[in-house]
């Protein structure tokens, strides 16, 4: 699991940084590109590679979570989901960026 510190301190390019969420505002953390989780579950083509680190986030974390395990399982051992999701970082007060 992923914490936002470890966001904040990742350097630029380090991880790809992925908003599941399935009813997003029109905010997201910057940097971040909007996938669909259950995509990303059921699909062989996804936009990232094995060995890329990888950082879900989804409105608590609950469901970031469950699909992160699901990319380890198939090989994406870099995979992991952000703790506390979107609600933690706003909560912390850290910047959004418009939705692209």
């Amino acid at each position: 699991m992923a914490t936002i510190q470890d966001i904040k301190n990742a350097r630029a390019g380090q991880l790809k940084l992925i908003d599941i969420r399935k009813k997003p505002d029109e905010r997201q953390i910057p940097g971040s590109m909007r996938a669909d989780g259950e995509v990303l579950e059921n699909t062989d083509e996804l936009p990232f590679g094995k060995d890329e680190h990888v950082v879900l986030y989804c409105g608590s974390g609950n469901s970031c979570s469950r699909i992160a395990q699901t990319l380890r399982d198939k090989g994406y051992a870099n995979a992991e989901a952000l703790e506390g999701g979107y609600t933690a970082w706003t909560e912390a007060g850290l910047p959004t960026e418009p939705r692209k």
